[in-house]
């Protein structure tokens, strides 16, 4: 869970930014010139909260001026479990995927967690294409607060239409799926990754979800695997920013946002494709970018019915 709400606002800034704030805040605690860079500015909160830091701020902005070839993307983070792929990265070119194999949440309870296990969010060019669908609400309407933190609402896989995760209530996890990664090797040129979740084994068949991620270039090529024995419903499910154009023919899928284009395409001929757009019957095709606030915007699924031990393949070419 995420919205925009606060007890307490030390910085007034109109142009205030929390994320750009926190690094500011960390650029002074752990004396990093690049994430003073990232941050951009010295704001309000950090001074209230640091004290008299403008000559230390001085000092690394210098510093970042002075070694900017040497600056590099983090891309891995294995206590949350999020990894970074793409080529690019801190350009105008820029291909960004950002990869969830890390817990559903915080403790037993993973109260504000959501079953996105092994989902990704996809930008080319500073431009959104696949998007977390958000929050939305916490009390306000049962069905809308399953619908934002389910499976169905991620890019990610989804079992037999349940979650990989089991709710107990709306701040309640009874079971979690366990999500790792397996593998992975990052490069500008290619990326591979591997990870699983354990969320289907509890089905009277169990399912073990693995995705694998190869980047090449400008071109993803994502593999499903689901183990099991009998016969399943699986739901490739993708979100796009309410921002795109998108157009879906046969098995492929067309996105445009702002003249970037992204083509998505399933290669299985048994593949069904079903669109939503602000539909409340089922809930598909929303966006919440803050708190009690949701948007129409374009979901697709691509759906499969499986017996035994199959591979679905997703392949994604990037402007």
């Amino acid at each position: 869970d995420a919205d925009d709400g606060f007890a307490v606002r030390l910085s007034q800034e109109d142009e205030f930014c929390p994320y750009k704030s926190l690094l500011a805040t960390a650029a002074l605690l752990f004396d990093s010139p690049d994430f003073a860079q990232r941050a951009g500015r010295l704001d309000d909160k950090t001074r209230l909260l640091l004290g008299n830091t403008q000559a230390s701020w001085n000092r690394l902005s210098r510093q970042r001026a002075e070694n900017h070839a040497n600056f590099s993307l983090q891309q891995r983070f294995p206590d949350g479990g999020y990894y970074v792929l793409g080529t690019g990265l801190g350009t105008e070119s820029e291909l960004r995927m950002l990869v969830d194999a890390g817990p559903l949440g915080y403790l037993s309870l993973a109260a504000h967690g959501h079953a996105d296990a092994l989902s990704v969010i996809l930008s080319v060019r500073g431009r959104e294409f696949l998007v977390d669908p958000g929050t939305y609400t916490y009390h306000g309407n049962e069905a809308w607060r399953q619908y934002f933190r389910g499976t169905r609402a991620h890019n990610t896989v989804m079992v037999d239409g349940v979650n990989q995760s089991v709710s107990g209530g709306t701040f309640l996890w009874t079971r979690h799926a366990a999500a790792s990664c397996k593998r992975v090797r990052l490069s500008d040129s290619v990326d591979d990754f591997i990870g699983q979740h354990d969320g289907y084994t509890r089905l009277s068949d169990p399912v073990l979800h693995s995705r694998q991620i190869e980047r090449s270039d400008r071109v993803i090529k994502i593999t499903d695997t689901l183990d099991c024995r009998a016969e399943h419903f699986v739901s490739r499910c993708w979100h796009f920013s309410e921002h795109c154009n998108v157009d879906v023919a046969g098995l492929s899928v067309e996105a445009e946002n702002a003249g970037v284009s992204v083509r998505i395409r399933a290669d299985d001929q048994a593949t069904e494709m079903i669109s939503h757009c602000g539909s409340e019957e089922p809930i598909a095709g929303w966006v919440s970018r803050g708190f009690d606030i949701k948007n129409p915007t374009t979901s697709v699924f691509m759906r499969n019915q499986i017996v035994g031990k199959s591979a679905l393949v997703t392949i994604i070419e990037c402007d």
